[in-house]
């Protein structure tokens, strides 16, 4: 399915840290009336009346009807006791396949023991057992038929990956020969994560590859209900059977999710707006069903309480808007059942941001946020034409597609001004999709919003429809995980040379204590003679800027932004000696603490994005060493702060008093490290007869709740008492197919 709107010029990106199907050619083979006569024994000499005229070779038609589309797959190794299951897509529809090109990529789970009783789809308990009673009967809910969905499997059993190499469906059979068709896959098997992480591995080659040979089991042609045709046949390693395989069509799409949106009061939620070819409209279903995503959106709850203490009408804090999210998304929430995304959207004001996307609630990637009172200021970019100064809410086609932007970072895809280039498509920012429209490339000022692409381009596109599962779906990999973070490769980009442009690394305190953050700082100046275009922020927030450490064992780890904050960078002139600042707390992030062990450390920055499709960045270093605790006080404080609750709580600048168990771990450090065994106000008593601060509690300054945690009606009172149920003035539910 096309989203309306497909941009030309962009090739498909394979993204570096993961395996990614790509187009392949599809082999529909024909009987060749040209082709030499099969061999045979040889005749002989012919009698007098010439050679006996032989009966032709029949030819039939193989009609398997192997459509586009998501497969559910079973696959039974020989000797294994648990089945291999999940998905297998194949799609004709990618931009870049051409006009007789396909992708197949797959995910594979693996599944549970034949004697495991699965349950099964179908009538509710004391209903009729039959299907046709089933469809017979008035008034029962459309999810309880047995209707056949893409599935969805629990991450903890995901096995492979599958990269289809070769795809043959003849569409005839000659002689004997059966109506078979085949694939050929690379399969890349997945190394789970370790305990506390959330990002596994993938080897960087294929673990093995397959073929699988198979043929039409099931007679007729899709039903939209219940699905098909099915196909089986045998799985084999070079000419070795490893087993049998099932292939069953379940879908036009090939991935589903769920977008749950909640309003707060005062706040104005995106709404559908006309397509611009002057029929049907377009919102975040039809947005994504151009990635052949089946979206369901449901409106769950408007008029959502603004939390006590907060005014709504300012910029949020990133604690206070984590905490409201936190509290009002859909508690029975499966991530093993269902990949579900939660958007919130409240007032804020101009200026503050449009949107951002939180990389972890409990675990990453489950939510952002949108701002319906900020909009688009002038400072921005010259090129916003009519929406200048005003408010998203004002500008449905402009809200819509910056809300489709948050939503899509959930699902793990990143800035085209770092991965391709910018354009008029989902993933570039806000401001470059102004200036893309507006700007020395069309010479059109004005046209943003009305001409706003509600699409992806072909790199995001193919991302969503074939990356791994592990990597996009909820809960899965960190944010942008799988793109390199760090000091970039001279082969893998082009570097500034550093007469040209500069990246100076410092921090405040080369010798820290283990368990102490560290801050972290970094300018980009632009050391040549004449004007540069580079990105106007280079927070790590904002996405052009990544951070890595490397102990002294050479183990390098990540450090990535808990925040993604990005709606109002873009690449800007950066004129002869001017400078760009941004400093970061080094000492938690979803890859885990920064500086886990003593001894020298080495901290890279680098700001890195595309210029004219070409990848460009400057990087910059500089060593810390982390100390060994030289006391008692030092031990038992580094104790309280290496805690996960904690890092949330410095990864999002303090104050963030729902997380109790940062509260009183860092209330028992402003009170000398009391320990913690007891908790409570046991905790409390013991913090006030503690020894004295240590270094680590020294660098938490300015960090620590506050002193009034314990009144009646503080902050962390109110955080600890029972979240309250959700309120919800109105519930609907919009289904994909608009």
């Amino acid at each position: 399915m096309s989203s309306g709107h497909e941009l030309s010029g962009i090739g498909a990106v394979e993204p570096p840290g993961v395996p990614l199907a790509v187009p392949i050619a599809f082999e529909s083979e024909q009987p060749d009336p040209d082709a030499p006569p099969i061999p045979g024994p040889d005749p002989g000499p012919f009698p007098p009346s010439g050679p006996p005229e032989l009966p032709p070779i029949p030819v039939k038609p193989c009609n398997l009807g192997f459509k586009d589309g998501c497969y559910a797959v079973t696959f039974k190794p020989k000797g294994a006791v648990r089945p291999l299951v999940g998905t297998l897509r194949v799609d004709r529809g990618a931009p870049d396949a051409g006009p007789d090109g396909v992708i197949v990529s797959g995910d594979l789970y693996t599944g549970a023991p034949p004697w495991v009783v699965q349950p099964a789809a179908g009538p509710a308990p004391g209903q009729g057992g039959s299907v046709a009673a089933s469809l017979s009967r008035g008034g029962l809910p459309f999810e309880l038929l047995p209707v056949r969905r893409i599935p969805i499997h629990p991450r903890q059993r995901y096995h492979s990956y599958l990269s289809g190499t070769r795809l043959s469906v003849p569409a005839f059979s000659v002689g004997n020969r059966p109506c078979q068709l085949t694939i050929d896959v690379d399969q890349f098997d997945y190394t789970q994560p370790a305990a506390g992480s959330h990002e596994g591995s993938f080897p960087a080659s294929p673990s093995r590859s397959l073929r699988f040979v198979l043929h039409r089991s099931s007679p007729g042609f899709p039903h939209p209900v219940f699905g098909g045709p099915s196909f089986q046949g045998r799985v084999f390693q070079g000419t070795v059977d490893r087993g049998s395989i099932t292939l069953t069509w379940v879908s036009s799409y090939l991935r589903r999710a769920v977008l749950e949106i909640d309003v707060l009061t005062g706040a104005v939620g995106p709404a559908p707006v006309p397509h611009p070819s002057g029929t049907g409209s377009e919102y975040f279903d039809t947005v994504f069903a151009g990635a052949r995503w089946e979206l369901t959106v449901e409106e769950d709850q408007v008029d959502v309480p603004v939390p006590g203490g907060v005014d709504p009408n300012i910029c949020w804090s990133s604690a206070d808007l984590h905490n409201l999210m936190s509290t009002v998304r859909k508690a029975s929430t499966n991530l093993d059942t269902e990949w579900r995304t939660h958007l919130i959207v409240v007032p804020a004001a101009m200026g503050c941001s449009r949107g951002v996307m939180y990389d972890q609630i409990d675990v990453p990637r489950e939510g952002s946020a949108s701002f319906s009172n900020d909009g688009y200021p002038a400072s921005h970019s010259s090129n916003f034409g009519t929406a200048e100064d005003e408010m998203q809410r004002d500008v449905p086609r402009a809200y819509l597609r910056s809300a489709s932007h948050e939503v899509t970072h959930a699902f793990n895809q990143i800035h085209q001004e770092s991965e391709t280039s910018a354009d008029n498509s989902i993933m570039t920012t806000t401001p470059s999709v102004a200036d893309v429209l507006g700007g020395p490339a069309t010479g059109a000022p004005g046209v943003f919003p009305d001409q706003i692409n509600l699409g992806f381009n072909t790199t995001v596109r193919n991302h969503l429809a074939h990356m791994p599962d592990p990597v996009i779906r909820p809960g899965g990999w960190p944010f942008a995980s799988w793109f390199p973070s760090g000091a970039p490769q001279a082969g893998d980009r082009e570097l500034f040379d550093a007469s040209e442009l500069s990246l100076e690394v410092t921090v405040d305190n080369a010798r820290a204590a283990f368990g102490a953050p560290v801050t972290v700082t970094w300018t980009l100046t632009n050391t040549s003679d004449a004007e540069l275009v580079v990105p106007n922020d280079v927070r790590l927030e904002g996405l052009f800027a990544t951070m890595t450490v490397t102990d002294d064992r050479g183990s390098e780890r990540p450090v990535r932004p808990f925040v993604i904050e990005c709606e109002a960078v873009r690449l800007a002139p950066l004129a002869a000696g001017g400078q760009l600042t941004a400093s970061y707390r080094l000492f938690w992030s979803t890859a885990g603490f920064a500086l886990d062990r003593p001894g020298r450390h080495l901290v890279s920055a680098a700001v890195t994005w595309s210029t004219a499709g070409v990848p460009v960045g400057v990087t910059g270093q500089v060593e810390l060493w982390v100390d060994h605790p030289t006391n008692d006080a030092e031990n038992r404080d580094a104790a309280l702060a290496m805690n996960p609750e904690v890092g949330k709580w410095v990864a999002l600048g303090g104050g963030a008093y729902h997380l109790t168990e940062a509260v009183d771990r860092l209330t028992a450090l402003a009170g000398g490290g009391a320990d913690l065994a007891g908790g409570g106000a046991g905790l409390e008593a013991r913090a006030a007869d503690a020894g004295p601060p240590s270094r680590v509690a020294d660098a938490f300054a300015g960090l620590l709740p506050d002193r009034g945690a314990g009144t009646a009606d503080s902050p962390a009172k109110r955080a600890r008492r029972a979240p309250a149920k959700k309120t919800t003035a109105r519930k609907t539910a919009k289904k994909t197919g608009r």
